[in-house]
């Protein structure tokens, strides 16, 4: 796994932490495997979203995994064109909609 520096927050003052990754050979790239193996995610709320060029793998499958004892809400699948021209399939639409419900979630 890659070294990534220490973050400049404390996890411990939050307890939903969106985190997000480009789809890397079917799964997270290897600095967010990092982050999620070095982290203590236990009773937060992660809300995982995840990049993909039409294929997504395992990837929040992966991310569930790696982050024991939290919980997961609004997970997120953001699709791009796969033909390599960054056209984004999945609707700005939808993604506004999805950071409104969890904004929605977060100000109750």
């Amino acid at each position: 796994m890659p070294q990534i520096n220490p973050l400049s927050v404390n996890l411990a003052d939050y307890d939903v932490i969106a985190i997000g990754t480009p789809t890397w050979w079917y799964t997270m790239a290897p600095a967010v495997l990092t982050f999620l193996t070095t982290n203590d995610f236990t009773g937060k709320t992660v809300i995982p979203f995840m990049t993909n060029g039409g294929w997504p793998g395992h990837v929040i499958k992966d991310m569930k995994d790696k982050c024991k004892g939290a919980a997961f809400a609004h997970e997120m699948q953001i699709q791009f064109d796969s033909m390599g021209k960054d056209h984004l399939e999945t609707s700005e639409d939808v993604i506004t909609e999805w950071i409104g419900q969890i904004k929605m979630e977060i100000n109750k």
